[in-house]
């Protein structure tokens, strides 16, 4: 190793050290200065729940910044949309900052002070307030009253794990909430988070599939109208983004996490093709591949996915007489398909033991 790389380790050691020395203080400077009796804090409120503060102008609340799914939009055939559904924090892919309140706090309050961006380099964040009244765990909620609030770091995704300098963001972040609010944070070791941030993000490298097959075009290409007609005729009937269909079904009971899940609607599989042809004033304009795609986690298991793409691709391929494809463009054979089938019933399994259900809401957020 070379001076420049040992100097430039010393430097970044240096670096990732006083961020944490200086969240260290932080925190103790905000002990110093925690309300010591229960009106003290800065919009603890009265008994009719008029929260001190709130004539003041309204920051931007957690809405603004925190993470969406996208929000498909049916095609013209169709007359409904999909929500995104809401995020909830869970503990086995997020760490977890707590904040206790001495008296209830209105969920309006809090949510004026929440951080501008919900965000720490790649890694979303999700705040959570313990109802007063039901005692259960929610996303804020204006006219609701809190006597806890948690904030949540999402510890892996697809972009890799929570690092050091991520990690200390969230820890700064959940410090100025805590001043904002009087109420100091009480915070997971950075050690033990970032272990298990490595941990998950192995597991989950491990485990990660995306399979699709091609449909190639015989000798004349396809015009993208013919594409599409042929495509809604199979079930792909919702419109994601240009040159991108998928074929939508219900979440169903044993899928999902607890009752208000039932009936989410997942995109099964997505059918991809040359986005330029949908923005073509040309009908007719051709397309002479497409590509359906199967993103393993995001789906539960029960709704058997590949097969519903194997039949999918099958009945396109009649209709387009086109070719089934790899990504080479060698012929995929029913064999090479049913050996697949049966290397997805292990990746299944394994999610499963690690209670981590395909499909489910937080699966989808760590393979995302």
């Amino acid at each position: 190793m070379g001076q420049l790389q040992q100097a430039l380790l010393v430097v970044g050691a240096l670096i990732i050290a006083a961020v944490v020395a200086f969240n260290v203080w932080q925190s103790w400077q905000l002990r110093r200065r925690r309300p010591r009796s229960e009106g003290a804090g800065p919009f603890m409120g009265d008994e009719s729940g008029t929260a001190a503060g709130r004539d003041m102008q309204r920051e931007p609340g957690l809405d603004d910044d925190e993470p969406q799914y996208v929000e498909p939009q049916l095609a013209p055939a169709e007359s409904t949309r999909l929500r995104p559904p809401a995020l909830r924090i869970d503990p086995l892919i997020d760490a977890i900052a707590s904040f206790m309140f001495e008296q209830p706090v209105p969920g309006e309050a809090l949510l004026s002070r929440m951080p501008r961006i919900a965000r720490v380099g790649t890694k979303p964040l999700l705040f959570e307030g313990r109802n007063a009244l039901s005692g259960l765990w929610e996303t804020l909620q204006p006219s609701e009253r809190y006597a806890e609030l948690q904030a949540g770091v999402q510890l892996a995704s697809r972009s890799g794990a929570l690092n050091a300098i991520e990690y200390s963001e969230f820890v700064t972040k959940c410090h100025a909430l805590g001043e904002a609010i009087g109420s100091s944070p009480d915070l997971p070791d950075m050690a033990d988070v970032l272990e298990q941030a490595r941990d998950l993000d192995s597991f989950a490298a491990a485990n990660d599939a995306q399979l699709s097959i091609n449909l190639q075009a015989h000798g004349v290409a396809w015009g993208v109208d013919y594409l599409r007609q042929q495509a809604q005729a199979v079930g792909f009937n919702t419109s994601l983004a240009a040159g991108r269909l998928a074929l939508v079904e219900q979440l169903p009971a044993e899928a999902a996490a607890d009752g208000a899940d039932v009936g989410r609607p997942i995109p099964l599989v997505q059918l991809h093709y040359d986005s330029l042809a949908d923005f073509a004033e040309n009908p007719e304009m051709p397309v002479s591949r497409a590509t359906l795609l199967l993103d393993v986690p995001q789906v539960p298991q029960s709704l058997q996915p590949f097969a519903r793409m194997r039949d999918a691709a099958r009945r396109l391929a009649q209709g387009l007489d086109a070719r089934q494809v790899d990504d080479n463009g060698a012929p995929l054979s029913p064999a090479a398909l049913d050996q697949i089938e049966q290397q997805l019933t292990q990746l299944y399994a394994a999610l499963d033991e690690r209670g981590l259900q395909a499909g489910t809401l937080t699966t989808q957020r760590l393979f995302s």
